[in-house]
């Protein structure tokens, strides 16, 4: 795999994209959890967090770098669009 950080960007914004399209267009999260909305997210962002570890550990550290700017955005576009105050 090549040390780049369009593949990082990419890689990383394939389970965000994910968890938003099942919340978007299922009752997924309904049905097994209805009472945490960010549940999904979460778990989107936790897989991303097990990415960045193996990149990070085999060297690839602008891959490593493009999985974190996704992943923060995601986050941040998820606090803005769901209006949730910090």
């Amino acid at each position: 795999m090549k040390n780049n950080i369009w593949i990082g960007l990419s890689g990383g914004t394939v389970f965000p994209l994910l968890a938003f399209l099942l919340v978007r267009f299922t009752d997924l999260e309904l049905h097994f959890l209805p009472e945490k909305p960010m549940a999904t997210y979460t778990i989107a962002v936790l897989i991303n967090l097990i990415f960045l570890r193996f990149a990070y550990r085999s060297g690839n550290d602008q891959v490593g770098k493009g999985i974190i700017v996704v992943t923060f955005l995601a986050m941040v576009l998820y606090l803005i669009t769901h209006k949730v105050t910090v």
